[in-house]
């Protein structure tokens, strides 16, 4: 069975690339993967750690993330059943320096333990969360994560740093150059080009940096000093839990895991052009992989990890989805930890072209956002979830120190876009739901002697505002909206010009979870929906035809016969 994806992508979600692409696409989702021990790098440098430690801590961020990539590959319910890659999450990047600093690459450790066990348990009790993340939701989370890495990404990409605050023309040049050619590659090429955009764009603003000696005498001495082979060199100490951190740890993993089901989401609007509702299944699967990933991390002493944002948009860029690159991804990373040449090597690529990257995937994660918000009606009770929840998540960013006197283990969240844009969106989305309409109904009477045309139009009429204001409360999917209420309009009038309804129709809506549940009452006869059916024997005209055609357009269709009255339910699936 074809895919939703098949006509988007060269390779979909259960396609085997062939050997050759296969190692094109996992040595591009690796190196990427790779690029980003940049949080890594900068937290040890923090934290103050030595030369040693900060390999042992590299290394094993490689392999927590080599090990948890690799099990996305597999299907729920051990992974996400998708093309994800973990990478050291930056959201834990203030988390961890505070820390190491207090305990060194043992606390580090503890707090990945406690972050892994927390991601664990909300996966386990995701479905009974679902509640909590509707389309809204999920879209805030996407918008703000994407505003999130903005800054980063920008810093990066024209050269400001510690010493200065002005931007650079050569770390310009070079991360403009970067993302042209991955843009370029991935919009104007197709087939097994389009798959090498990544390696295009690294190669490009490596041997540029290089050219404009960018890089420093550093980058040089560091990739000739590693060796070629070794075995890992990890920290496998103790993991040490400070009680006080325990609380920002927790909140920090919830973070995690709302950007995890963002980025889910994204993969879920690749895998499916049409989707509409969170697969709980796969989005269980894929926070489950990060929070064994989070378990390793406090086994070899990295940092947690979090799907990333990044690869999604390199999955787009090359025109593959296909899960089995997770595992070749996993598998090349895990090799990485035996080659510390390799590691030091990407660790060292200049940040111009990193930020180029991260540009690259806040433009597709701030677009995927808005996308996924306005695919639901607003209301005025969403248009206020969704503009107070975007108004105070961008509020650290505009406002710089306006949380400088919160006490310092709260520090992280409310710095934090994506941490105060999803919890917001949250809160506001349960608060906002009372008084909301769960159900609406309406009664048509239908003039005997109009035409069936005359009648689908006016029954169209009285029903459609019932459909698109519950639908509004709800935060339906227009589609389905649309859907309902033409289908519905027109099996009522042709019902009618049949002579199978003989009074007004009474007609009951509303959602449960994302689905519209359509109920019609009326007096009068069944509709032939069989021909075995005893009504089709008064109607020899096609009608049976014609209404089965009608009822292939429903979900689900049922009839039951009370006395003389006849009740129909319909439901709309998205």
């Amino acid at each position: 069975m074809n895919s939703p994806t098949d006509n988007t992508y060269r390779y979909g979600v259960n396609d085997r690339p062939s050997p050759p692409d296969a190692a094109a696409l996992g040595l591009q989702h690796a190196l990427l993967a790779l690029l980003f021990l940049v949080y890594p790098l900068a937290a040890a440098q923090q934290i103050g750690l030595s030369a040693t430690e900060t390999k042992e801590f590299l290394t094993g961020c490689v392999l927590s993330i080599g090990l948890s990539t690799g099990l996305h590959a597999f299907r729920p319910r051990i992974g996400s059943g998708s093309l994800a890659v973990e990478i050291p999450t930056p959201i834990f990047l203030p988390a961890a320096v505070l820390a190491g600093g207090l305990g060194g690459l043992s606390m580090l450790a503890g707090m990945s333990f406690v972050s892994g066990i927390v991601e664990l348990v909300f996966a386990r009790t995701l479905r009974g969360l679902k509640g909590l993340f509707p389309a809204e939701v999920c879209g805030v989370a996407m918008l703000m994560l994407g505003f999130s890495i903005v800054k980063p990404g920008m810093t990066n990409a024209v050269g400001i740093g510690a010493d200065s605050s002005g931007m650079h023309t050569g770390p310009l040049v070079v991360s403009l150059a970067t993302l042209a050619t991955i843009a370029a590659i991935s919009i104007f090429t197709s087939g097994r080009i389009k798959m090498l955009a990544l390696g295009g764009g690294l190669l490009v603003g490596v041997s540029l940096s290089l050219l404009m000696k960018l890089t420093g005498t550093n980058y040089w001495q560091g990739v000739w000093d590693a060796p070629w082979l070794g075995v890992p060199m990890v920290h496998l100490g103790l993991p040490t839990i400070n009680v006080a951190l325990i609380p920002a740890c927790v909140v920090m993993a919830l973070v995690l895991s709302v950007d995890n089901i963002g980025m889910l989401v994204g993969i879920q609007q690749q895998q499916d052009p049409r989707w509409t509702k969170l697969n709980l299944d796969q989005t269980s699967g894929g926070i489950q992989v990060s929070g064994i990933g989070d378990l390793l991390a406090g086994i070899f002493g990295g940092m947690p990890t979090g799907i990333s944002s990044a690869h999604i948009s390199l999955a787009h860029a090359t025109g593959t989805i296909s899960r089995y690159i997770s595992l070749i991804t996993g598998a090349l990373l895990v090799a990485a930890a035996f080659a510390p040449k390799v590691i030091t090597a990407l660790a060292l690529v200049p940040r111009p072209v990193v930020g180029a990257i991260m540009v690259y995937a806040a433009a597709y994660m701030l677009v995927s956002g808005m996308k996924l918000i306005m695919s639901r009606l607003m209301s005025e009770r969403r248009v206020f979830v969704v503009g107070i929840s975007v108004t105070l998540g961008l509020t650290p960013a505009l406002v710089p120190g306006i949380f400088s006197e919160a006490p310092e283990l709260l520090k992280p969240i409310l710095e934090s876009p994506l941490a105060v844009g999803s919890f917001c969106a949250i809160i506001l989305t349960q608060l906002f739901r009372w008084g909301a309409a769960q159900r609406n109904s309406v009664q048509v009477e239908l003039a005997a002697d109009d035409s069936e045309m005359l009648q689908e139009l006016r029954f169209n009429k009285a029903i459609r505002g019932k459909f698109v204001d519950l639908g509004s409360a709800a935060g339906a999917s227009r589609q389905v909206i649309d859907r309902a209420t033409d289908v519905t309009s027109e099996l009522v009038a042709f019902m009618k010009h049949a002579g199978c309804i003989q009074s007004a129709v009474t007609v009951d809506a509303a959602f449960e979870d994302s689905r519209l549940l359509v109920a019609l009452a009326y007096v009068g006869t069944a509709p032939p929906l069989e021909k075995s059916n005893a009504a089709s024997a008064a109607h020899n005209d096609g009608s049976a035809d014609i209404f089965r055609r009608l009822r292939d357009q429903v979900d689900r269709l049922t009839v039951r016969t009370k006395n003389a009255r006849q009740e129909l339910s319909l439901v709309f699936e998205p």
